[in-house]
């Protein structure tokens, strides 16, 4: 097919998606309005969805659901389970509590959430429950935590939820799989039985937090359902859609750049030539004659020698001292005092030996997946000022002077007077 051709059908599906998508108002109906919780970023967060959950199981709260969610939510887990898994107690004993109070305690022993329930003639229930989003069970943790609360509790029943996305098992055959998808049945079902008790303020959040579980966690909900049929009936001009949609990437890397070439005079730097996922610069104390290759093009397409080079793909981000193309001797001058910081010895220099890092300034904690694309200029705003802290460190600002001192002898050395590393 010629590229005329294709561009063609790829425009004449797009103008059949935009005017005849019936369901595309649909499915922005269901997506549409203000939801606090998306404004929060708060869709992977273990922790707020902890403290979300905490507070719809404590009866005392202001939700005005009083003990039904928490009951009805037992119940779904015990009724959902497996027919050969043995549960503590059974849906009609739980239907049947009378409970007097439910203390609800937040990362108790590092426990994400802990219920202790009462009742008037009865031995206490402890709920012990984990919750994972994005993590994975690791280092026998809910074993640590079963026998932590058989210890502290050894009186009361027990029960040991292990809550995740789609209802993981767990390493512990004392816990019980439990999934988001019951915890949005359960929600939606009682929001619709006590509709007329809640008040206005808390059925704001609950209808809000239901509608991010529906988007985010639901496979079956309507608003995958409507989604699936929109793919199926404009798959052309939705693949044309996401093959030129923004690079995230990309797009913060090209923010951060012009953030700092923004503030290059008061942060005292030069902006170099970057590229996706790299942001370059040096310090003025480096824009020098010295610190420009002899030869043709140089590692970072700047043609420096050395440079800071913050790197923000992968998961090995980081703000680094970085060198390319230097001569070895002017390398070992500086890694002489290797053993300590501020320089120290690459591990890759063996495959890479034109390209060494000298000095790590600091490891980027923010991440662009889990930053989201919603607000770009949030995130590099965020990478901005991370490097900008990173880059006015105290240490940071004794590799810039011990490099900026040693940078005359390069001129030598690129005329002779020792190899490149």
């Amino acid at each position: 097919m010629s590229d005329s051709l294709k561009t063609q059908e790829d425009y004449e599906a797009l103008n059949e998606f935009i005017v005849n998508s019936h369901d595309l108002g649909k499915l922005e109906a269901l997506l549409g309005g203000f939801n606090l919780f998306q404004v929060l970023k708060f869709e992977e967060g273990e922790i707020r969805h902890s403290n979300v959950l905490a507070w719809i199981f404590d009866p005392a709260e202001s939700h005005g659901l009083d003990a039904s969610f928490l009951q009805k939510w037992l119940m779904r887990v015990i009724h959902d389970l497996d027919e050969q898994a043995s549960a503590p107690v059974s849906v009609i004993d739980i239907d049947a509590w009378r409970l007097v109070e439910v203390e609800v305690r937040r990362e108790w022993r590092s426990i994400d959430v802990l219920l202790i329930l009462s009742f008037a003639d009865e031995k206490p229930w402890v709920v012990c429950i984990e919750n994972k989003i994005n993590s994975v069970q690791h280092s026998n943790q809910l074993s640590r935590y079963r026998e932590t609360v058989q210890e502290m509790f050894p009186d009361a029943e027990r029960i040991f939820i292990f809550l995740s996305k789609g209802g993981e098992e767990p390493q512990d055959e004392a816990f019980l799989p439990a999934s988001y998808e019951q915890v949005y049945e359960t929600l939606e079902q009682c929001l619709e039985s006590r509709k007329h008790g809640i008040g206005p303020e808390p059925k704001v959040l609950l209808e809000n937090y239901l509608r991010l579980l529906e988007e985010k966690f639901m496979d079956e909900s309507e608003i995958a359902k409507t989604a699936l049929r929109i793919y199926q009936q404009h798959r052309r001009a939705l693949d044309v859609i996401f093959e030129h949609r923004p690079d995230n990437l990309r797009v913060v890397s090209e923010k951060v750049q012009a953030l700092l070439r923004e503030n290059a005079q008061s942060l005292g730097i030069v902006v170099e030539k970057g590229r996706k996922g790299f942001v370059r610069f040096i310090p003025r104390e480096w824009d020098n004659p010295c610190n420009i290759h002899r030869g043709k093009g140089g590692w970072t397409g700047s043609n420096r020698i050395i440079i800071f080079d913050m790197c923000l793909a992968g998961k090995e981000r980081h703000l680094a001292v970085s060198s390319g193309k230097a001569p070895r001797a002017w390398i070992d001058l500086l890694l002489g005092g290797a053993k300590s910081p501020p320089f120290h010895a690459p591990k890759r220099r063996a495959r890479h030996p034109d390209w060494v890092v000298l000095h790590y300034a600091a490891r980027i904690t923010i991440s662009l997946e889990n930053e989201g694309v919603e607000d770009p200029d949030d995130t590099a705003k965020k990478i901005y000022d991370w490097c900008v802290n990173a880059y006015q460190h105290s240490d940071t600002q004794e590799v810039i002077k011990i490099i900026a001192k040693e940078l005359p002898k390069l001129e030598g050395l690129q005329n002779g007077g020792g190899s490149a590393a």
